[in-house]
């Protein structure tokens, strides 16, 4: 390849997402590093491998380069990662060099190589002193983002050597918070806060940033403050943590609502997902506050809760119903006085009704680990007894009428009694539809 193609690649490389690079990696990998593909190979191997030592050394603020949030949590464009690295690879090759070596030899019992905190250092100082080009540029991403940006990723930089200890105890702080730990919590705090106005809740973003659920910092925080009240909390400067807690349950009780399952498994699994974070946000509050009902954190909490309990509820005496339509009865008179209910076979199964009653079970199946505290884990049992009984009764009268000869269309009963299992599946398990298959094929 020309000169000219070896450098747009880099660029393009340099410029693509983590995930796309790695998909590179794989692809090359599983075609081979020979032939034509062995330039690019060694390419694709060299970033991957940069972007390790990248990871490491700005692990603190790795996690603040995102997308912009309407929460106000701080934020920076994913592109200037990549443009702040550069700049250090310009600044200071050897220094990067030194990083890169250190990579091979990290233990994850000892403290990290300081050379990693030299570079967090040494970013503050060129973006601090905006004389060279590649800081510049930086800056210039950063403020056409959102004004103010460069004094916040200073400030996140200078904090890099306070928070990568923590970082490191994250998950140990997050399962057990010992004396110990959280006396080192506190010492972290302080020395955040005493590092530049806005320090101590910044250390808190940057570790939240780095958590699935950012809403389980709520637990560092009431460690450090000894499991605060609502008011004190809310009076504090870490009050935007519970604040974007309730908003963020408020958020996902509005999507629950709006999405109706019944459109399908896709929406189902959308609502079933928010109902789980916003339970999981419910209990980490409830857990790391002391909420009370007369305060405005504890009755906005009460009155979401109430609401997404209702709203599962409502969607979960749905089922009875899109499980009728899906395998329809219909009443058959014998005589004057005689009248039976037998599943109606004349017609073939309707699709729409089945998506329906399916769409509706997924979303009961996948709000079940949350049900118990989220308040509507009885609904949600006797829903299921009843529904898992009249499939039952469905099953039990087509093989009979399979069995008595009657005049139907067996391979339309075939099909129904496939609908009942995959319908039995979603309300009990896989293997009692499995049951219910072995059943119809002998009959």
């Amino acid at each position: 390849m020309s000169p000219d193609k070896i450098a747009m690649l880099k660029g393009l490389l340099a410029a693509s997402p983590d995930d796309v690079v790695r998909g590179l990696e794989r692809a090359v990998c599983k075609e081979g590093s020979s032939g034509s593909l062995a330039a690019i190979g060694a390419m694709i191997e060299t970033e991957v491998a940069m972007r390790s030592v990248r990871a490491h050394v700005l692990a603190p603020v790795k996690g603040l380069f995102r997308a912009r949030h309407a929460d106000g949590r701080p934020s920076f464009p994913v592109p200037a990662l990549s443009l702040l690295w550069q700049a250090l690879q310009i600044d200071k090759p050897d220094w990067v060099k030194q990083a890169q070596d250190a990579c091979y030899y990290i233990d994850p019992d000892e403290p990290s190589p300081q050379i990693f905190d030299v570079l967090c250092s040494h970013a503050a100082g060129g973006l601090r002193a905006a004389e060279k080009p590649e800081y510049l540029a930086v800056m210039s991403m950063l403020e056409a983002d959102c004004r103010g940006s460069t004094q916040t990723l200073i400030l996140a930089l200078d904090l890099a050597p306070i928070v990568r200890p923590p970082l490191l105890k994250l998950t140990d702080w997050l399962q057990r918070m010992t004396d110990e730990r959280r006396a080192g919590a506190r010492i972290a705090y302080r020395d955040s806060g005493a590092a530049g106005d806005g320090g101590g809740p910044l250390m808190f973003e940057m570790l939240a940033a780095h958590l699935k659920h950012p809403c389980q910092i709520l637990r560092v925080v009431s460690a450090i403050m000894d499991h605060p009240g609502e008011r004190y909390l809310a009076a504090s400067e870490l009050a935007a943590f519970g604040d974007r807690a309730i908003n963020t349950i408020d958020v996902q009780v509005s999507l629950v609502k709006s999405l109706r399952p019944g459109m399908g498994v896709g929406a189902a699994e959308k609502a079933a997902q928010a109902v789980q974070e916003a339970v999981e946000t419910i209990t980490e509050l409830d857990q790391s506050v002391q909420l009370y009902r007369d305060g405005p954190w504890g009755q906005r909490v009460v009155k979401l809760k109430q609401a997404l309990a209702s709203t599962v509820e409502q969607r979960l005496f749905e089922i009875e119903e899109a499980v009728g339509l899906a395998l329809p009865m219909q009443k058959l008179r014998y005589s004057a006085r005689l009248v039976s209910i037998v599943p109606k076979l004349d017609e073939p199964p309707d699709d729409g009704a089945l998506r329906l009653a399916a769409g509706l079970l997924t979303f009961s199946e996948a709000v079940r680990g949350c049900a118990n505290e989220g308040g509507f884990a009885g609904v949600r049992g006797k829903v299921h007894e009843t529904v898992g009984a009249r499939i039952d009764r469905y099953v039990e009268d087509v093989l009979e009428q399979i069995r008595l000869g009657d005049a139907i269309d067996l391979h339309r009963a075939h099909e129904y009694l496939d609908v009942a299992a995959q319908l039995m599946s979603l309300v009990r398990d896989r293997k009692a539809g499995g049951v219910v298959r072995r059943r119809a094929a002998a009959a």
